[in-house]
């Protein structure tokens, strides 16, 4: 280990999309940075990777923005000079929902989704006109509160600008449609994207709700070169500006004295422990074992404590990664994800996962071949690369170990495909290679509590001012990732890892103008 290492003047904990975005904005801002992670490769949730010749995206599936004041992932990458190049999945329906005996594609546009909504929905065109009407209000008010610092001579116009988002904050979407009266098949079409936040509609924020949602009907798109891209270019302005990604090596102790934080405990891969002086840490990893285990020796308030030991998860993912032996785009199908839904009980289906049951009320299902068709690694010709995903039951009590576990995987696998064959018929005929990931799978690799790589789950005490900040009570301690203030998903991680960055750095808000020099995107 190079000793210039022991005196970064900021270590990175985590080479997941929020950790390489602080990393990659501390390192242009001139700061010596070190970024620490226990896995081989970077990229948590945002990495490739490889198997017999075939990569596969670990998590991103596409991203939403690009309209108006918040136009997503870019926003976040063109500052730091990466210009990567993106493809708009189809606008006129990015999301196909597949239910028995009805389909309906989600199109770009909020005003395209109104129209679409009524024809279907001809007899609840109020109750249509009223909740989008209250998601966008939400929406632009958070959106347009976002770059004010919460300093006393703002917090009064801030607190004005978001009162429709401020009053909403303690409604769940599920009440929010009682209150509605929406029907059974409505609700399921307006929360089509439930699986972006793994939290059931009693349960979701409504102010989640219409952020995700309104993120989405911006548009849609995928990073040419899949999640590599990402993670290529934002290790480029690291490595470029003189930083330092230490990875197959684990943080294990953030030390603290009387004046913050002063160092990190990290082993290497051959288990030799170094100590790392430093006066700034941003732990990007998961927020429990962050204060469970890297704050292990730090005298934490018993209040700390006890709120993030009870925080609650959102739910995780079963992942199914395929080749088919088929070309879909050849077949004619335009660049568009598929979500199943064998019913409208999507609370029931979350309830069921939460007790430990194996029940699968639907699939999402995306084709990564089709999204990238020039990218030669994803698949060979006359191929298509897809996966088929699901919400599941959590933790060991229902995954067992060693044989068991491998049952509950193939019984899973078998549910999830026959659920997916709803859209793409003939699918498991046409499978010539097969991985799959479960929950427990997320957990050991990218030790995520309770295997979600959703964070703590966005409900109304979970939410906005209620999830942890960047900054906390620990000086020269700063938190990036999924269960901070700005959300999960790769977009939410990145403007997290930004403003993290800001804050270690005593930098503004938006640190850095748009370089005149980019990076390409590697694919």
């Amino acid at each position: 280990m190079a000793t210039t290492r022991s005196d970064a003047e900021a270590i990175v904990i985590g080479a997941g999309t929020g950790g390489l975005t602080a990393a990659a904005y501390l390192a242009a801002l001139g700061r010596r940075v070190l970024v620490v992670d226990r896995q081989p490769m970077p990229g948590g949730n945002t990495a490739s990777f490889t198997h017999d010749g075939y990569e596969f995206d670990i998590g991103l599936h596409y991203l939403g923005g690009w309209a108006g004041s918040h136009p997503g992932l870019r926003a976040v990458l063109e500052p730091l000079g990466i210009d990567l190049r993106y493809r708009e999945l189809d606008p006129d329906g990015f999301d196909e929902l597949v239910f028995d005996g009805m389909t309906f594609r989600v199109p770009r546009g909020i005003e395209e989704f109104r129209a679409r909504l009524h024809e279907q929905f001809p007899d609840e065109r109020d109750r249509i006109d009223r909740h989008l009407r209250r998601i966008a209000t939400i929406t632009d008010e958070l959106e347009a509160a976002a770059p004010v610092r919460f300093e006393p001579r703002s917090l009064l116009s801030t607190v004005w600008r978001t009162r429709v988002a401020a009053a909403t904050a303690p409604v769940t979407l599920g009440r929010w449609f009682d209150h509605l009266g929406c029907s059974p098949r409505l609700r399921t079409v307006l929360n089509w994207c439930h699986g972006i936040a793994g939290v059931a509609p009693s349960e979701i924020s409504l102010g989640m709700h219409a952020v995700g949602v309104m993120h989405y009907l911006a548009g849609a798109w995928y990073p040419e070169g899949g999640g590599r891209s990402v993670v290529n270019a934002l290790l480029r302005v690291i490595l470029d500006h003189g930083g330092e990604v230490l990875l197959d090596s684990e943080a294990e102790l953030i030390h603290v004295d009387d004046h913050g934080v002063c160092g990190v405990r990290v082993t290497d891969s051959v288990g030799t422990s170094h100590e790392l002086r430093t006066r700034a840490v941003i732990s990007a990893a998961d927020i429990k074992h962050t204060y469970g285990r890297l704050l292990a020796e730090v005298d934490i308030p018993a209040r700390v404590q006890r709120r993030v030991r009870n925080y609650r998860m959102a739910a995780p993912l079963f992942v199914d990664y395929l080749i088919l032996d088929r070309d879909l785009r050849a077949e004619g199908v335009s660049n568009h994800n598929w979500l199943v839904c064998t019913d409208d009980d999507v609370d029931g289906l979350y309830k069921a996962c939460a007790r430990g049951e194996s029940r699968i009320g639907s699939a999402f299902i995306t084709a990564a071949s089709v999204k990238d068709p020039d990218n030669p690694r994803l698949c060979r010709a006359g191929q298509t690369n897809l996966q088929v995903m699901s919400i599941a039951p959590a933790g060991r009590g229902f995954w067992g170990d060693n044989d068991a576990y491998a049952r509950r995987k193939s019984e899973f696998r078998d549910a999830l495909l026959a659920v997916a064959e709803r859209a793409i018929p003939g699918l498991r005929d046409a499978i010539v290679y097969e991985e799959s990931a479960s929950p427990v799978t997320w957990e050991r690799y990218l030790r995520n509590s309770g295997g979600t790589s959703y964070g703590i789950a966005a409900t109304p005490d979970q939410w906005m001012l209620r999830r942890p900040g960047a900054k906390t009570d620990i000086p020269g301690l700063f938190l990036a990732g999924a269960s901070t203030r700005t959300g999960h998903g790769i977009t939410g991680v990145a403007i997290g890892g930004m403003e993290a960055a800001a804050l270690a750095a005593g930098a503004p808000r938006w640190p850095l103008h748009r370089s005149a020099r980019t990076v390409s995107t590697g694919a």
